[in-house]
């Protein structure tokens, strides 16, 4: 028997930025009239909460420029949201060049990535409301996975890309960060840098060349199912920040470290990655990219607070070393948060954004309003995601 839809959310990673805006802004263009379709079919009507909500939107879309790397962010019914996200990539994987997409800049300044359709999570939200029929966890979990899976499937047929299934959506449950170890070269690209021996690419953090599959036209896709909603939150440092005290940084949040270190953030997955710009845009500094996922047990406000025990700790070692070379107090007040951070920042959407724009669907002043917020809502996320293009 065939799991019942259910209400999920989906983020789709591609290796292209601005070298590719036009086609990208074509891609979200072309998904948002296909979402737009989807709710004009829907007849609303049903007091179920799978179809109290719209069927499907693209509830955000993100570039980020020096990481050469865009985002789409859909939510919506399990099936609806894997039509969608099938087509959005499919047309991706015909349309983009993965070779020519980063127009001479340095490889490493990228976001590592194993393929042109770097990542793909298919997340179960949680009820819209108490009376949601599909509130059983496994099966809301089953239908993320099911829906992980269909579009797996999907993109496979165009002969492109190589699929690699995670979490719930792949028989063993692997977690990610094992597939990208064991299956892929994710920590061995881009600007991707193995904290643990400060060695970049190292090989020992990934099986040898020889043992991965023969790499398709377009790279490899990793598609799966995590059991929690996935935040993202990057803590962009100041040139005043070295590598070496990124690191520790990143070492400050991580949650492998609360029992063995006695600091770090719970379910945070972290890397330090170099961010690079012009030198008039900020030149090259450290980002400390995190992905929460656990965010109720570990969120973006304990993930701030670890943060400023790390400052507190580099204040406490640059006073001293302004001590010892002779500075004066004054110098040392300027060890501010400014002095360390550049900005720390949420990456993509939240569980509680995903559901109250799909909310958005039915409204007491009637259809017509309810026609307008959606006209309204895609012109935001279009227009800011051709800011962030530029």
């Amino acid at each position: 028997m065939m799991t019942p839809a259910s209400i999920v959310a989906c983020n789709i990673y591609i290796t292209a930025a601005a070298s590719h805006s036009s086609t990208l802004l074509s891609l979200l263009r072309r998904a948002q009239d296909q979402c737009r379709q989807l709710r004009m079919q829907d007849d609303g009507h049903s007091t179920d909460a799978v179809t109290s909500v719209a069927p499907v939107a693209i509830v955000h879309a993100y570039a980020d420029k020096p990481y050469d790397r865009s985002s789409f962010h859909l939510a919506g019914r399990s099936d609806s949201v894997s039509d969608v996200a099938s087509r959005l990539i499919c047309n991706a994987l015909n349309e983009i060049d993965l070779e020519n997409n980063k127009s001479g800049d340095d490889e490493e300044s990228r976001h590592p990535f194993v393929g042109l359709v770097d990542h793909v999570a298919v997340i179960p939200l949680a009820p819209v409301n108490n009376n949601d029929s599909s509130n059983d966890v496994g099966s809301k979990c089953e239908a993320a996975a099911n829906a992980a899976r269909e579009i797996g499937r999907q993109i496979s047929k165009t002969n492109l890309v190589n699929v690699y299934y995670y979490g719930m959506a792949c028989p063993q449950n692997t977690p990610l960060a094992t597939v990208r170890r064991e299956r892929t070269s994710f920590f061995k690209s881009g600007g991707a840098i193995d904290i643990e021996v400060g060695n970049k690419k190292d090989v020992s953090i990934a099986k040898e060349a020889t043992t991965l599959p023969n790499i398709a036209l377009k790279g490899d896709t990793t598609i799966g199912t995590p059991s929690n909603f996935v935040e993202n939150f990057n803590i962009r440092l100041t040139s005043n920040v070295n590598f070496d005290q990124a690191k520790t940084l990143t070492q400050f949040v991580r949650g492998r470290n609360i029992n063995a270190k006695g600091y770090g953030v719970v379910g945070v997955e972290a890397l330090t990655l170099p961010y690079v710009r012009e030198a008039a845009e900020g030149g090259k500094v450290y980002e400390v990219a995190c992905n929460l996922t656990n965010p109720e047990e570990g969120g973006v406000d304990d993930i701030r607070a670890q943060l400023e025990k790390w400052i507190d700790r580099q204040r406490q070692q640059s006073s001293q070393d302004y001590g010892t070379s002779g500075a004066t107090d004054k110098d040392a007040c300027k060890f501010n948060y400014d002095y360390f951070v550049e900005d720390a920042y949420r990456v993509g959407t939240t569980e509680e954004q995903c559901i109250h724009v799909l909310s958005n669907k039915e409204d007491s002043a009637g259809v017509s309003t309810n026609e307008l917020f959606w006209e309204e809502y895609d012109k935001e996320v279009y227009h800011k995601f051709q800011d962030f293009l530029q």
